[in-house]
C-alpha cells in the first residue's frame, strides 16, 4: 500500500498493467529474458523469477482485484505444462514455482510468506470447483476448509463475489486464522470483470475475520502430505 501511495495509484497500476501485457506474448517465461541479447527487458513481468511471483497480486492493493484474478489465472495456464519444455522454466528454488502453482491454483497466495504475527492469505482465482484442505488436527482447531468456485470455467475466470462461511468479503483476503478455524471460501464466477466484487464495507469483512492459532512455525512432526488431484476437484492434507 506505501508503495502504491508513493508512486500514486494510477500511474501504479499503468506501470504493472503495461509489463504483463508485454510479458503474455512470451508466456511470462524466464528464458527469454536475455539481458544479453542488445535490449532492456526490465518492463516485463518474469515469472520464472522469484521476485516477480506476487506480481498479480499486486492489483489487490491498488485497487483492481480482477486484474489479479486475470494474470494469475493467465499464468497458470500460459507459463506452466506438462510437456519436457515445461520442465524447468525459472528459479524453481526448492519447490517455490511448484508451491505458487498449487497455492494459486487453490486461489490463495500469501504477499508475505506468512512471517506476520496475523498472517493474511491474498484471494485470486481458483483453477477447480471443488478444494477440500484437510487439516492437520495436531496443529489446527478445524477438520477441514472448503474452497469452492461455482460457474468456474476458463472463460469464467473473474469473481464476481466472495463469501467466507456465508458473509460476504469486502476485500480480497482473509486471514490465515480462519482456514486454520476451518470452514467455508465461497467465489461466485464470471467471463466479465466485476469492479465491485468486494464490498467497500470493511465492518463487514472485520466480521469474518475471527481470532484464531497462529501458524505452527516448529516441532512439526515427519509426516507425508497427500494431495489429490480428480477433474475439477482438488483435495490437499495439510
Amino acid at each position: 500500500p506505501g508503495l502504491v501511495e508513493l508512486i500514486g495509484r494510477e500511474e501504479f497500476n499503468r506501470r504493472l498493467e503495461e509489463g504483463f501485457e508485454r510479458s503474455e506474448r512470451h508466456n511470462f517465461a524466464a528464458h527469454v529474458f536475455d539481458r544479453t541479447m542488445g535490449q532492456s527487458a526490465e518492463f516485463y513481468i518474469n515469472h520464472g523469477n522469484e521476485v516477480n511471483m506476487c506480481t498479480p497480486y499486486l492489483f489487490n492493493y491498488s485497487g483492481k482485484p480482477w486484474l489479479a484474478q486475470r494474470w494469475a489465472r493467465a499464468i497458470l495456464e500460459r507459463f506452466y505444462g506438462e510437456t519436457p519444455y515445461h520442465g524447468w522454466e525459472g528459479d524453481e528454488d526448492e519447490g517455490q514455482m511448484s508451491a505458487w502453482y498449487v497455492m494459486s491454483a487453490m486461489g490463495l497466495f500469501e504477499m508475505d510468506g506468512g512471517c506476520s504475527a496475523e498472517p493474511m492469505v491474498d484471494l485470486g482465482s481458483p483453477l477447480f470447483e471443488k478444494i477440500t484442505v484437510r487439516l492437520d488436527p495436531d496443529y489446527y482447531p478445524g477438520r477441514t476448509f472448503t474452497i469452492e468456485a461455482r460457474n468456474n470455467s476458463p472463460e469464467n475466470v473473474y469473481v464476481q463475489r466472495a463469501y467466507l462461511n456465508g458473509k460476504r468479503l469486502s476485500r480480497p483476503r482473509i486471514p490465515f486464522a480462519a482456514i486454520a478455524e476451518g470452514g467455508t471460501l465461497l467465489f461466485e464466477m464470471g467471463p466479465e470483470p466485476a469492479p465491485d466484487c468486494y464490498l467497500p464495507d470493511v465492518r463487514q469483512a472485520s466480521s469474518a475475520t475471527g481470532k484464531g492459532p497462529k501458524r505452527a512455525i516448529q516441532g512439526r512432526k515427519n509426516r507425508t502430505n497427500n494431495c489429490i488431484i480428480k477433474k475439477d476437484l482438488l483435495c490437499l492434507h495439510i
